[in-house]
């Protein structure tokens, strides 16, 4: 008898450390907020011709600040629809004016923000990237009563953490018109551990049902499926696009890849060979910022850091934001296709 309590009592300590365990894993991911590299430059709207930004914030729903745009183009009297875009992780949505811009001459009123924990916006930390699909449905409901844009259709368009959020909105929200997910993620658990094991050497595996219990109390049921199966269960148009080389979420946790959306009519898939994480980047420009990662890495070790800000003033950003036009012409026609079949 007394062995069954002691076997007991190891159960409940060895589950207690796992559960702490994972819990201090979502810390060092999630647990501090992002303020991009300010040595890096981020365009802003006046960096684009005929590109106008508004200024908005609303709130998430732990009533903390979100902050963003409505971008249009000048010569836009009306709009096609509305394109809420979901930024990555790193620098907030100012990371992808490029693309924002692109979408805005393309006819949508585009409404991106930084998420929470995120460059403009409120919040302590990132909390997880279940907080980036709760962001974008505070986002929607802002969009839905807002003068500007409350009468149009939405389109969600994002990536990597974005992709996971639009993806993710689908379970909440299953009357959009259309999802465009770049380099969109399966699972953040496998995410996590995958670059843990590329850190560390060794695997965490152990640990993916713990995480799994953490998401599931803090985001609800959506933050603990998978993306696949959640695109399974909808019949919205979606696009995912993904790079067959992308070394952040890799070929194996990639939607894209999933066989379970296969034999799914409404959706799109597209590995671009050769690609890396930024899929919608032009070749040259995921070389170039391949080569600048890697520049950074090998100056960060200065203490004075005096020749990484010497290098970071001959970075040329106009070529690190150069756009694959194949890729974002696809991603164009799609969102027409979207509006045009409804």
């Amino acid at each position: 008898m007394i062995a069954v309590y002691v076997l007991c009592a190891l159960l409940v300590l060895t589950l207690s450390f796992l559960l702490i365990l994972a819990k201090s894993v979502l810390k060092v991911g999630f647990g501090k907020r992002c303020e991009g590299n300010s040595l890096l430059r981020y365009f802003t709207a006046e960096d684009f011709k005929g590109l106008k930004a508004q200024p908005v914030e609303f709130q998430n729903n732990h009533k903390e600040t979100l902050r963003g745009f409505f971008y249009s183009d000048e010569t836009r009297t009306d709009y096609r629809a509305l394109l809420i875009f979901a930024h990555g992780m790193g620098g907030g949505h100012l990371s992808y004016t490029t693309e924002i811009d692109f979408f805005a001459k393309h006819g949508y009123l585009v409404l991106a923000y930084d998420q929470t924990g995120t460059m403009a916006s409120s919040g302590k930390s990132l909390r997880g990237m279940g907080q980036g699909f709760h962001d974008l449905l505070c986002a929607i409901q802002f969009a839905k009563e807002n003068e500007k844009s409350k009468n149009l259709p939405i389109l969600l368009a994002g990536h990597s953490w974005g992709g996971y959020s639009v993806c993710r909105a689908l379970y909440y929200h299953p009357n959009v018109r259309g999802v465009l997910a770049f380099s969109a993620p399966e699972s953040e658990p496998d995410l996590l551990l995958a670059q843990a094991k590329a850190q560390t050497g060794k695997s965490f595996a152990v640990l993916k049902p713990f995480l799994r219990f953490w998401n599931r109390l803090q985001f609800g049921p959506a933050a603990v499926m998978t993306t696949s199966e959640i695109l399974a269960e909808s019949d919205v148009p979606v696009l995912l696009l993904h790079g067959e080389n992308d070394p952040v979420v890799p070929p194996e946790n990639a939607a894209a890849c999933s066989p379970l959306l296969q034999n799914k009519k409404n959706i799109q898939t597209k590995l671009s060979p050769g690609k890396q994480h930024n899929v919608y980047s032009a070749p040259e420009a995921e070389a170039y910022i391949t080569e600048v990662l890697q520049k950074f890495g090998v100056l960060s070790g200065n203490k004075d850091n005096d020749a990484l800000k010497a290098y970071a003033e001959t970075l040329d950003f106009r070529k690190m934001c150069k756009e694959d036009s194949a890729v974002m012409d696809s991603a164009a026609a799609f969102l027409e296709n979207c509006l045009t079949k409804n």
